[in-house]
């Protein structure tokens, strides 16, 4: 028998995949071709998922504390994607059990949301990092629907989190910031692939809430990330938060180093040896570093890295006040915004259990630096105390104690610490270099992270809780037995208007009310956003930031506080 001729086999090969494409895009399922190879997601109602895409290779091995690479692995059956990627390894604050240990070290996944796959379609982009005090979470919490109401794409992914993440020597040799150079990785794939869902990869808006706000934020103060997006939307956060830049990590390297057997003095041993060692017994020293339930939250944070031969494209390479004030940042437009009540997270745990309450007024001066991140900002005790008595005085009268009925002080007290001031700076030094619009949500949602963490639903008590805006624009389980109402549903609405409009080039609005840009550096004005009406406000802060801008943290600015030497 003769051999079949190359034009016979590859009319062979033409018709198999046309058959595989007829047989996979179906009602209930789609092909689309990746250079990786065919994957195979379904359809949902108007639009179409494709969800535990691997995106990077496994950061395992010799990849663990070290950038991501994307994804090179070759097929050429079609890969099933209609099941999320697990979840980062990490100890999550919303596990309700003692070991709250979640999540797998190969996590590197994400999922795709669009309403076409026709590769022309050239739709808007919407890369969504999900929050979670860069210490848990999962791009997989975050539900696409509301989104995919629109003309949209939307990418959701996982990065690695706390120590796993974020751990640093303070050199070139466990740089740190690991997590942030896998949502480069990330913004890479989509810069690469996007279009194979009908997305237009010139036209890419980053979105992110709390810890992803800050990253948002970031990304426009990396090189790494140049030209990987056109528009950025921070919810609640930014690289000025204090709990964002992390002090003394090399100082938590080697605690954890010591605790597992590793090296402590020379650092090249030491991440040897942290490479040999199980991931989950790594992450499970994470409550070592928590004071007083999950606080403060982000033991693991962000560095301005060390370049040098092992670490030569650093993620930060000056401090963020330092390149903001400089200029030397993406000139991209970017919405910031907070919400009426911040401070509900993580306040709403306070009242969970009024002991909480109890022990942190008894305990004033030993948790509050905790609570507001400056414990290891401010290493002398007494300036700590002073700054504690401070606070204190400013808020309450003498001899007040805390309890439910002065709540809302306490709620103050953490919503301009932990986020307002952060993110009223940052509008006022990037407004000189780019456009930077501001919104204040007073919009009261019926359940959210302030609810789920208080356990309590009573009217007046709290406030629009950190989190309220996105989890109305992204559900999620959160709100699986509470259903939207038809009012929600209009805000909703003019939320993702607004993502899509601004997406798309054009000037944010929410409903007939746009929001202003921001065009001085003393004062902030932003769009009071509520439903119906929405007032524009002009004003030094959102709330009462000068107070808490003429107090020293001794983390303006961020510096790295130990060398090697030094221990």
């Amino acid at each position: 028998m003769k051999e079949p001729t190359t034009a016979l086999v590859q009319g062979f090969v033409v018709m198999v995949s046309l058959l595989l494409l007829v047989f996979f895009t179906t009602a209930s399922a789609t092909l689309v071709n990746l250079e990786n190879g065919p994957i195979v997601g379904e359809q949902r109602g108007e639009y179409f998922a494709f969800e535990g895409i691997p995106y990077a290779k496994p950061p395992v091995g010799k990849l663990r504390f070290a950038p991501s690479e994307l994804n090179d692995e070759r097929w050429s059956e079609p890969k099933n994607v209609t099941r999320f990627g697990p979840v980062c390894l990490q100890w999550d604050h919303f596990v309700p059990d003692t070991d709250k240990l979640v999540g797998e070290e190969d996590c590197l996944f994400l999922n795709v949301y669009t309403r076409t796959v026709d590769r022309e379609a050239k739709q808007p982009t919407i890369v969504f990092i999900h929050g979670g005090a860069l210490m848990f979470g999962t791009g997989s919490f975050y539900q696409p629907d509301h989104v995919m109401r629109r003309p949209l794409v939307l990418v959701t992914f996982n990065y690695r989190l706390g120590p796993l993440g974020f751990l640093s020597t303070e050199d070139d040799v466990i740089p740190g910031n690991f997590g942030l150079k896998d949502q480069v990785t990330a913004l890479q794939w989509v810069k690469k692939n996007i279009h194979h869902f009908g997305g237009d990869p010139e036209r890419v808006t980053i979105v992110g809430y709390s810890a992803g706000s800050a990253s948002v934020h970031l990304h426009y103060l990396s090189p790494l990330s140049s030209g990987l997006f056109s528009s950025g939307i921070g919810h609640s956060g930014s690289a000025l938060n204090p709990w964002v830049m992390a002090e003394r990590s090399l100082e938590k390297a080697i605690r954890i180093s010591s605790i597992l057997g590793c090296p402590t003095r020379k650092t090249d041993l030491m991440l040897e040896c942290l490479r040999k060692r199980p991931a989950e017994d790594i992450v499970r020293h994470v409550p070592g570093f928590l004071d007083f339930l999950y606080n403060p939250f982000s033991p693991f944070g962000v560095v301005v890295e060390h370049g040098g031969k092992l670490n030569p494209h650093p993620f930060l390479e000056e401090t963020p006040r330092k390149l903001m004030t400089s200029g030397k940042f993406t000139h991209e437009p970017l919405i910031l915004s907070v919400t009426e009540a911040e401070g509900l997270y993580p306040g709403a745990e306070f009242i969970s259990d009024l002991s909480h309450l109890e022990a942190i007024d008894r305990r004033w001066n030993e948790l509050l630096p905790s609570i507001l991140d400056y414990k290891t900002a401010v290493p002398d005790s007494r300036q700590r105390d002073r700054l504690s008595e401070a606070i204190r005085a400013h808020y309450f009268a003498p001899g007040t104690n805390l309890s439910l009925d002065n709540f809302s002080d306490l709620i103050r007290i953490i919503s301009n610490r932990l986020y307002f001031t952060g993110v009223t700076e940052s509008a006022k030094l990037m407004q000189p270099h780019t456009e930077v619009y501001l919104y204040l949500d007073h919009y009261k949602a019926r359940y959210g992270v302030g609810e789920a963490l208080s356990h309590r639903d009573e009217p007046g008590l709290l406030g629009v809780s950190h989190g309220d805006d996105v989890l109305l624009i992204f559900p999620s389980v959160l709100r699986e037995l509470v259903p939207f109402t038809a009012e929600e549903m209009e805000v909703v609405d003019r939320f993702v208007a607004m993502y899509e409009a601004f997406a798309s080039g054009q000037k944010p609005t929410f409903g007939s009310d746009a929001l202003p840009v921001q065009d001085s550096q003393e004062t902030v004005t932003f769009l009071k956003l509520n439903y119906p009406t929405s007032e524009t406000v002009r004003a030094k802060g959102v709330s009462d930031e000068e107070f808490w801008t003429s107090l020293d943290f001794n983390d303006a600015p961020y510096e790295i506080l130990a060398s090697h030497d030094e221990l």
